[in-house]
């Protein structure tokens, strides 16, 4: 069965337009015609090789989603199968992923990245809870709406302890980049699996590169099973990095307890960055840095020793330290800097 645009699925969902297709199946944009809403219908290819396992496998997606009824989860509306073909017809989800994100942007402030960590954290605790282990979180399966709204995307080779086992054991299952240590020696992945590449995927926001790099897939697997984890950058908050390097250790156990440490860890330390930043802001201007980010130094005006004279200790300008200068400067307020955004 060959499917073509304007086709009719289940008498119900109109195929508009295809927008992926791979080695199990092909995704389209879909019409449901009853509910007037978009649909998203993941289809097994009908020429696919070894096509009643992969059937299997759309099964045991359908499975897995079917309960994971969260915010931060694409939701799964029905599962049909018609002349040998399973269709998964989902919650369409019209945003840009996080690696197109990360693309675009490289590395991203915290206090931006914090939030889309924090919600996939949530979704992956609901999972869990049900038994459900993605093994294959990373930024292509992760949607960011405009207003920042995030959802967890593909349990194609999602395993459930409420399930027939469909991986032979050994099989390694997930994407080398992300792929925790345990995946990579062919073990049964855990919470504490997911956790990993949730760390993975947190290493790369904060720095702009992920951990292991290699000249194949392989290599880095590997990579993540023998290698030490380069450590983030000294600018990012010490907190942050040490509880980022916590989900990256190699053994499970040494991971957050669950997923829902890591959503209420990492909002604490959101919290605090915010507050910082706003205390910051209230308290400081910025001004051009000669090319580089802009700095933040002291608004309060530059006036003469003269003028402070009898000043209280809380009408005194303050100073603050601009790096590479060995003493404080006091910067005026009134200098209305201009420069072009760094791209």
């Amino acid at each position: 069965m060959r499917l073509i645009e304007g086709q009719l699925i289940h008498r119900r969902y109109r195929l508009d337009r295809r927008l992926a297709q791979g080695g199990m199946g092909e995704v389209w944009k879909g019409y449901d015609i009853q509910l007037g809403r978009p649909v998203a219908i993941k289809a097994l290819r009908s020429d696919a090789a070894d096509s009643e396992a992969k059937l299997r496998r759309l099964r045991a997606e359908a499975h897995n989603s079917a309960n994971l009824a969260h915010p931060n989860i694409a939701a799964l509306f029905e599962y049909y199968e018609h002349d040998g073909i399973g269709f998964l017809i989902m919650e369409y989800v019209p945003s840009k992923s996080l690696a197109d994100i990360y693309h675009e942007k490289g590395a991203m402030d915290p206090t931006e990245l914090l939030p889309i960590l924090i919600q996939v954290a949530r979704g992956l605790f609901v999972a869990h809870s049900h038994g459900v282990i993605h093994r294959d979180v990373k930024p292509a399966n992760i949607m960011v709406s405009d207003d920042g709204e995030v959802k967890i995307t593909d349990f194609g080779v999602s395993y459930s302890t409420n399930q027939e086992q469909i991986t032979q054991d050994g099989m390694v299952v997930g994407t080398a980049q992300y792929i925790s240590p345990e995946q990579a020696q062919g073990k049964q992945a855990t919470a504490q699996s997911d956790i990993y590449s949730l760390g993975v995927v947190a290493y790369e926001g904060l720095c702009g590169h992920r951990p292991f790099t290699g000249a194949t897939p392989v290599d880095i697997a590997a990579a993540h099973v023998n290698e030490a984890v380069p450590p983030l950058p000294d600018t990012v908050d010490l907190q942050l990095r040490q509880f980022v390097m916590s989900m990256l250790a190699k053994d499970p156990r040494d991971r957050p307890k669950d997923a829902l440490v890591v959503s209420r860890t990492l909002s604490r330390i959101d919290r605090r960055l915010m507050d910082q930043e706003t205390k910051l802001s209230d308290d400081t201007t910025i001004v051009p840095s000669h090319g580089r980010l802009p700095r933040r130094v002291s608004s309060t005006p530059h006036v003469g020793a003269a003028a402070t004279a009898g000043m209280s200790d809380a009408q005194q300008p303050k100073q603050v330290f601009i790096s590479g200068t060995a003493e404080p400067r006091t910067v005026s307020s009134t200098f209305r800097p201009q420069w072009k955004e760094q791209q």
